[in-house]
């Protein structure tokens, strides 16, 4: 760039600050790689288009590009007005093409609503069923994964999975849901996945005096890792809702609408049997029945996150640079409108 005429007493000379600065060879430099590192993670943030995601079940792409996982409506209705519903339950599922890396630090964020809720709404709290899970897996179906809808929330079925489940029905005992309005993570490992929370004298459910609605089906260990209480407001109230979920090996971290709401010890390559020991596809399951509502990602992107000694040495870095430039700018500034003025 060429600059005409003077400056005025705010501006600059671009040549006079990496004069200044190398007169601190060792922290300039360290405070460069920072600054580039934080600047080269910022531009690896991978946006996914909808467009490009394997679609299984009821998803599908609608004209505004958004991606409705359920309608709000029965897809497999009875022969007969007033007729029950046949066939399974209805579920959809969208997943990456392909298997990507969930060993090393990753965080995925995407925007989604839940809305105009039909049918016998959740008496707690008049919304519909049954929500949105994020879910990690490598099922040997691959991008043809896809669980039991309703309270299944297109999960239930999926092997080799870890779910973070947005639930908005409280469903029965067996299930164990704290509320119509929660999010949970919840994983079997390399067995196959389910919504339910507790493991009960070996059985799915918070009540073995019960009939189990899974007969058969053992359990050693809670599905759930963890799940929060009643949020605030509903995830299922019409609105734009934006969750970020943040894997740093060891632990799980749910952000909704910029609030850490849950924090889940977890470790992936042990939990999970991965491609080459590193991969998985990452994609969005739902499920519905009786309770309706229309289930949608608007967007969704995946972001590497630097490792603890990028991350510090880009701070340091940026700190060292603000406060260099803090001590300097003025004489700085000084030294270039006289060379300019003369």
């Amino acid at each position: 760039m060429i600059l005409t005429g003077k400056m005025t007493k705010y501006e600059v000379s671009a040549r006079a600050v990496p004069r200044n600065l190398w007169r601190y060879p060792l922290l300039y430099r360290f405070a460069t790689i920072g600054l580039f590192g934080l600047l080269a993670a910022a531009a690896s943030a991978s946006p996914i288009t909808l467009s490009t995601l394997d679609l299984v079940g009821t998803s599908q792409l609608m004209p505004t590009t958004v991606l409705r996982l359920t309608p709000n409506y029965e897809t497999n209705p009875g022969l007969n007005p007033g007729d029950p519903p046949v066939g399974d339950p209805p579920a959809g599922a969208a997943w990456t093409p392909n298997a990507v890396n969930v060993v090393d630090p990753f965080a995925v964020s995407f925007d989604f609503r839940m809305s105009d809720a039909t049918g016998q709404v959740d008496p707690a709290d008049g919304s519909g069923g049954d929500g949105i899970a994020f879910v990690i897996q490598n099922d040997f179906r691959g991008t043809s994964a896809i669980g039991r809808g309703a309270g299944g929330m297109g999960f239930l079925g999926i092997f080799d999975s870890v779910a973070v489940m947005f639930d908005t029905y409280q469903n029965n005992y067996a299930y164990g849901d704290p509320n119509g309005n929660y999010i949970a993570v919840n994983t079997r490992g390399t067995d196959f996945n389910v919504p339910h929370h507790f493991c009960t004298g070996g059985e799915l459910t918070t009540d073995p005096l019960k009939a189990p609605d899974l007969p058969g089906v053992t359990c050693t260990a809670n599905p759930s890792l963890s799940m929060t209480g009643a949020l605030s407001p509903l995830m299922d109230d019409g609105n734009l809702h934006q969750a970020m979920i943040v894997y740093d090996p060891g632990t799980l971290t749910v952000y909704l609408d910029s609030a850490l709401v849950l924090s889940v010890p977890l470790n992936l390559a042990s939990t999970l049997s991965l491609q080459n020991g590193t991969d998985a596809y990452l994609g969005f399951t739902a499920g519905t029945r009786f309770s309706y509502q229309n289930q949608d990602i608007v967007d969704f992107s995946m972001t590497p996150v630097p490792e603890p000694a990028t991350a510090t040495g880009c701070l340091a870095g940026l700190v060292f640079l603000a406060v260099l430039g803090w001590k300097r700018r003025g004489q700085v500034a000084v030294k270039a409108i006289s060379k300019f003025e003369k």
